[in-house]
């Protein structure tokens, strides 16, 4: 099973760690005051606070943000992503597909040089895939194990061949990843590479080259410089200096955003509110590559048996008003969604057709497959139609979980509540059933997260095989989706792979495979002095650097046409 995809427990706390989507601009609030006060600047001098501290800025060992974010401007792929998630060209100028899908050749540009000017080779692609490769890579678990699984080959200095274990179409996204440089880092020690000076003082491919890093007691400063030599020119970052502002502390970052720095990222509730108050200051917010779902335990057909029917699960779905559930305050946060694909997207299904709030025909359907009402709580048999609902322990999942449970109640349903912390939750998910009926829950409302890579691949959640021991926590079993799955992630036609995730969207809608709430936003706060800003399908808030190139600094003289106030 592969690992790149995660299961992200139910939690606002939890929502700022990715970011993708398509791009809004927000409307403005008047319901707080005025801050933070924006200065403007004379300079092309662009500046950011980002949470966090700089420690492994190299594309194989960032986790954390403050890296990855670095990763992004430094380093370049051999593919990146086009607006729609599509992997395109970056280091190489093509590739091409063996007949069985398992060998893939890549033809590099000619024209790439690192920053210190050395040419870009194959050696360094092959160099840097025998890092992963090794035994003693102490990178992240996920890289080391896929890439494990793929040889390397530089046939010349511009040919590269990767030969897979098995066909997987998702595989020139997997090429995102920055490549390192191998003139500088041969000799280096896979085990050694966590504790080189190179990652904080890199040298990449990428738009920015790396000028210097200071320290300070709250802070510490990165300047990255335009690499005039950049190999693609339409893609050049405009800007003089490029200043990244690493706090340790949110509180110290959002101060000084409007002031010390023109822009700050994943921004909690209440800075959301401040920052829209601003006249300064723009807000860009996008869809993260995540989904919110309610799935129910589909293998315990004695424990219960009205999750295996469909008309049941069908029923449910249509007595949830879900625009209700969302029309709080959490719909700033939160955007209803109908699939488990990004809207905007190559793979998107824009002729969805969802399933309507229609409490009625809820109540006909289970009056139909004979859950009938009897009192308060539906039976059939003497089996009441009575289940637990599992959600994460937060604020907002507490309260989200309850709605919930109060518009199954009225369908008379005999729903209860519980909340459980994250660990205890996915333990829940991940364990047996002690009577050997599936997975050791009921229902749960869980968070489903993409990973690394913006293929929208749901095998590994919804493919029938991944039922017993892969992360289809629900069990469900349909061989319709199952063999589309199949076929969609082998065939690296992008056409037929689009058609066939599109039939799978909506027969995940129509067979009610589980009922799908919302995509979390990422907010994005931006003085109106820089203009050219867009939030474009990304996987992580570092993509939204994608289009700096497209970034540029309004004069002061010339603000009012941007900057209201």
């Amino acid at each position: 099973m592969r690992l790149r995809w995660q299961l992200i427990l139910l939690g606002l706390g939890l929502l700022m760690i990715a970011a993708g989507g398509l791009y809004l601009l927000l409307p403005r609030s008047a319901a707080r005051p005025v801050e933070p006060i924006v200065t403007f600047t004379e300079s092309q001098v662009y500046s950011e606070a980002i949470v966090g501290e700089p420690a492994l800025v190299n594309p194989l060992l960032a986790s954390s943000q403050a890296d990855l974010d670095l990763v992004e401007l430094v380093f370049s792929g051999l593919t990146r992503l086009d607006e729609f998630g599509e992997p395109i060209p970056d280091l190489a100028e093509n590739w091409e597909v063996s007949p069985d899908g398992l060998t893939y050749t890549f033809t590099l540009r000619s024209d790439a040089t690192w920053h210190d000017g050395v040419p870009f080779t194959a050696d360094d692609v092959t160099f840097t895939m025998s890092l992963l490769r090794d035994p003693r890579f102490s990178g992240p678990d996920d890289l080391a194990t896929f890439w494990r699984t793929v040889e390397t080959y530089a046939d010349d200095e511009r040919t590269v061949r990767f030969v897979l274990t098995q066909p997987l179409a998702s595989f020139p996204e997997y090429l995102r990843i920055g490549i390192l440089p191998a003139h500088i880092l041969a000799g280096v020690e896979a085990a050694d590479l966590p504790d080189d000076p190179f990652n904080l003082s890199p040298v990449g491919t990428g738009r920015l080259r790396w000028a210097s890093l200071e320290e300070g007691r709250d802070m510490t400063q990165v300047r990255l410089i335009p690499y005039e030599g950049f190999y693609d020119p339409a893609r050049r970052v405009r800007f003089d200096e490029v200043d990244l502002y690493f706090y340790r502390e949110a509180a110290d970052a959002f101060s000084a955003l409007g002031g010390d720095v023109q822009a700050l990222g994943g921004l909690t509730p209440a800075q959301l509110d401040a920052v829209l108050a601003s006249p300064g200051l723009e807000v860009y917010s996008a869809r993260l590559p995540v989904y919110a779902a309610i799935i129910f335990n589909q293998q315990a057909p004695t424990r219960l048996p009205f999750f295996q029917e469909e008309s049941v699960r069908r029923a449910l779905a249509l007595a949830l008003n879900r625009e209700e559930l969302l029309s709080t305050e959490l719909t700033r946060h939160l955007l209803l969604t109908d699939s488990t694909v990004l809207p905007g997207t190559w793979a998107y299904n824009p002729a969805l057709t969802p399933t309507p709030y229609d409490p009625e025909q809820a109540a006909q359907l289970l009056d139909e497959a004979g859950w009938a009402l009897g009192g308060r709580i539906r039976s059939r048999e003497e089996v009441p139609l009575s289940f637990t609902l599992l959600v994460g322990d937060r604020p907002a999942d507490r309260e989200l979980g309850q709605s919930i449970v109060e518009q199954w109640q009225a369908l008379g349903v005999d729903v209860t509540l519980e909340v459980l912390d994250t660990d205890e939750l996915l333990d829940r998910l991940q364990t047996p059933d002690r009577d050997g009926e599936g997975r050791d829950f009921d229902a749960a409302l869980v968070e489903f997260s993409q990973g690394r890579l913006a293929d929208p691949d749901p095998y590994p959640f919804w493919h029938e095989s991944q039922a017993d021991s892969g992360q289809n926590y629900s069990g469900f079993a349909d061989r319709d989706i199952s063999e589309a799955l199949e076929i969609a992630r082998r065939d690296p036609n992008g056409v037929r792979r689009a058609e066939l995730y599109r039939s799978y969207q909506q027969w995940f809608i129509d067979r009610a495979a589980a009922i799908l709430l919302y995509n979390p936003v990422y907010h994005y706060a931006v003085s109106c002095q820089v203009q050219g800003v867009q939030l474009k399908l990304f996987v992580g808030p570092a993509d939204r650097f994608q289009n700096m190139h497209e970034w540029r600094i309004v004069p002061p003289d010339a603000l009012q046409e941007f900057c209201p106030g």
